[in-house]
């Protein structure tokens, strides 16, 4: 029988390596390492979130500032545009609703800046210096000083601290002796207060002063009236003397004949003033006396037309 002729076999690895088989080269990873890695949107809202939080606390010291400053303008009725601003800012700051963007809150930090004049933000005080010998010294009284400058009682504290040790070195205070005065009370006159009403409502024409030729001690005052009237001649003035219990007594005038015999007119006034005295009551006021002068001088112009 003839031989089967050999058969050409195959490799094991070549019937199991299938044809047209590719494999994809690895690309590159996204690690922190790598700097073409991209930050994911997550990392990205974390650090936008962390940085707004920081702002915002930065600013929360102008709240205080900006409260303020609200309810003084509240009622000005020419900053209701700045107001509606103020209370959008307040807004902001406060309110956790109230979220805007970054650069909002930037833009807001920025228009707090330029109001921080008017909203008197308190700035924090200065680092304390070390004091010095000198200044350790005196520090104590400075602060004491300090602390009670406001109390009312703080000149008295003053003068009871320091006014025996400036006694002790300069001695006591000169005294000066006060000037002696005088009271004569004697020559003082007192005005009834009757009296000063009536003056005080009489026609504005009549003009009325004390006589300071006569000083009496027994009540009785002395006055000197004088008629300014446009449509009446100018005539000396009249005197009066009207008792300490006036009302109850009539003033009284003081006849001076040689004032009215300059001229016929004058003397024709003092003849119609003293008829015209004779028809007053018994018991008249130096209202009454002034009228029936001025009556006299006018009864006389027409005697004299």
């Amino acid at each position: 029988l003839p031989s089967p002729s050999p058969q050409p076999s195959q490799s094991p690895a070549a019937a199991r390596t299938p044809q047209n088989f590719s494999v994809p080269s690895p690309g590159p990873l996204n690690t922190p390492g790598n700097p073409n890695s991209v930050m994911s949107p997550a990392s990205s809202s974390q650090s936008e979130e962390q940085q707004y939080l920081e702002k915002l606390k930065q600013l929360s010291k102008y709240i205080e500032p900006l409260r303020r400053m609200i309810n003084k303008i509240d009622k000005n009725e020419d900053r209701k545009k700045d107001l509606s601003k103020m209370k959008s800012l307040l807004d902001i700051l406060t309110d956790p609703s109230k979220r805007c963007p970054l650069k909002t809150l930037q833009k807001c930090e920025i228009a707090l800046e330029k109001l921080k004049n008017d909203m008197a933000v308190p700035t924090p005080p200065p680092p304390p210096v070390p004091p010095t010998k000198q200044q350790y010294l005196c520090q104590p009284l400075l602060d004491a000083v300090l602390a009670n400058i406001r109390s009312p009682v703080f000149n008295h504290s003053l003068y009871r601290t320091f006014m025996p040790a400036m006694t002790a070195i300069h001695g006591p205070a000169p005294v000066v002796s006060p000037r002696k005065r005088k009271y004569e009370e004697d020559e003082r006159q007192t005005i009834p207060n009757v009296l000063q009403g009536e003056v005080a409502r009489l026609n504005p024409k009549f003009l009325v002063n004390l006589d300071p030729s006569h000083c009496s001690n027994n009540g009785t005052v002395h006055l000197i009236c004088k008629i300014d009237d446009k449509n009446l001649p100018n005539v000396p003035p009249l005197q009066l003397s009207v008792p300490a219990d006036y009302p109850d007594q009539s003033p009284l005038w003081i006849k001076n004949p040689r004032q009215y015999a300059a001229n016929p007119f004058l003397q024709s006034v003092y003849r119609y003033m003293t008829s015209k005295l004779l028809q007053l009551p018994d018991k008249h006021s130096v209202t009454a006396l002034l009228n029936t002068w001025a009556q006299s001088i006018r009864q006389a112009c027409l005697s004299a037309a």
